[in-house]
């Protein structure tokens, strides 16, 4: 019994390793990836103020509605991929590359043209007020037109992750992000760009990461590579399927945010839309640490599902709630003593913003742990071929429970209400997330 106990000791030491090498560059790459957007903020609220930063945060659904959309191809192929590989099917994962690079060159493609013809409706659809109505469409036009290298600069890192490459992915994702801050830099200093600088800066950052990653595909460095492959349409569906998950997940964020902006743009306005520019951009933060958690313990659990390894997956998945329950609590508590912080980087000496932004701080984030846990078990239910399971549980988060509490607390608590809406919409998704779980389990 005692040698049954240290072989099983030792699995869960070596596994732990294992999962830190993939998850660590994982989360530090979507950190460095959210700098895209948190930097864009800090030096718009401190170069151009308060209703360029209340634009800006108009636009960050179109951001994450785009990170999303790649997803939904480039992890929905590296589930299938990983699996294939667990398998030992190594040219069928290949094939798999190669169908879901060409079909996100035409959707990133056709969503750039669309967007960049329809962007003033885009823009009241997000929820712009008439007095930022010009910044936000000024914003959006450049970022549109390199959306497509958005999406493939993502897309990159989620395929590199299922090619054993994670280290590299995260190096391309750090390059991507100081060149954003660089150009933001010097666009909205220097040459006085205004809003449409920190754009720009926004859509030529990922350029700087593809230049890093494309050697890998073009130079065969990895089992994926380019070469000629015919557009399987079984293909084609198997992947979006599986990569419906992600999307949600992604873009649970994005449509948070949405439906807290149309909230605030009735109740509260232009100030209520900065100060949730600064919340956003905290969440943005730590929930990057769960969703690069979700991202880079998704290759290992869908290898181990392919080679129908369930104690590995089942370890897995347990290292990773405990971590980030830990990460959750303690950011919370740090927020909750340090708010003036994080609040005063993006306010300044605005005192009004300041006041706001600190009491939606403060209500916004009891149950970060209870967030990590939602997307660690929406993530896992994907990995193993769940989809319906894992869509039900973030939508649940995001829209389902959300749009509700949005609508009610609001009435009954004022301003606060619209904050403490999200933290409780997690809460009441945890049941229905472990009762999903439990019975696939």
């Amino acid at each position: 019994m005692k040698n049954n106990e240290v072989v099983i000791e030792n699995q869960s030491k070596n596994m732990f390793r294992l999962l830190l090498s993939y998850i660590v560059p994982g989360i530090a790459g979507l950190l460095f990836n959210s700098l895209y957007i948190v930097v864009d903020g800090l030096f718009v609220a401190r170069i151009l103020g308060r209703e360029p930063l209340a634009a800006v945060t108009v636009g960050v659904p179109v951001v994450e509605i785009l990170l999303s959309l790649s997803m939904f191809i480039s992890v929905g192929a590296g589930v299938l991929i990983s699996s294939k590989n667990g398998r030992g099917e190594h040219k069928e994962a290949r094939d798999i590359f190669n169908v879901s690079v060409r079909l996100l060159a035409i959707v990133s493609v056709l969503i750039a043209v669309v967007s960049l013809i329809f962007r003033h409706h885009i823009a009241k659809v997000l929820g712009a007020t008439p007095n930022i109505m010009d910044l936000v469409v000024k914003y959006m036009t450049y970022f549109f037109a390199f959306s497509p290298v958005f999406m493939f600069s993502y897309a990159m890192c989620t395929w590199l992750r299922n090619d054993s490459q994670p280290k590299l992915a995260m190096f391309a994702q750090i390059v991507g992000a100081l060149s954003n801050i660089f150009l933001d830099w010097y666009f909205m200093g220097r040459l006085k760009m205004g809003i449409g600088g920190t754009a720009l800066a926004t859509g030529l950052g990922p350029v700087f990461s593809m230049t890093i990653m494309l050697p890998h595909f073009i130079f065969k460095k990895g089992n994926l590579y380019l070469q000629k492959v015919k557009m399987d349409l079984k293909i084609i569906s198997e992947m979006l399927i599986k990569g419906i998950p992600s999307f949600i997940m992604e873009f649970a964020l994005g449509i948070t945010t949405l439906c807290v902006n149309i909230a605030i743009g009735i109740h509260m306005g232009a100030l209520g839309f900065a100060a949730f520019g600064i919340v956003g951009y905290i969440a943005l933060i730590i929930l990057s640490i769960f969703l690069g958690m979700a991202e880079g313990s998704q290759p290992l659990v869908s290898f181990y599902y392919g080679a129908n390894e369930k104690r590995n997956m089942r370890t897995i998945l347990k290292i990773s709630l405990c971590i980030s329950i830990a990460i959750g609590i303690i950011a919370y508590l740090l927020l909750f003593k340090y708010t003036e912080i994080p609040v005063y980087v993006f306010a300044d000496n605005d005192i009004e913003l300041v006041k706001t932004a600190m009491t939606a701080t403060i209500y916004y984030f009891p149950a970060l742990f209870v967030s990590g846990t939602n997307i660690l078990l929406a993530s896992y239910m994907q990995s193993i071929g769940y989809w319906k399971e894992s869509v039900t549980i973030s939508l649940c988060r995001c829209l389902i429970v959300l749009l509700p509490l949005l609508l009610v607390l609001p009435k009954l608590l004022g301003d606060n209400g619209i904050w403490i809406s999200v933290p409780f919409a997690e809460i009441l998704t945890l049941p229905i997330a472990y009762i999903l779980w439990k019975a696939r389990n």
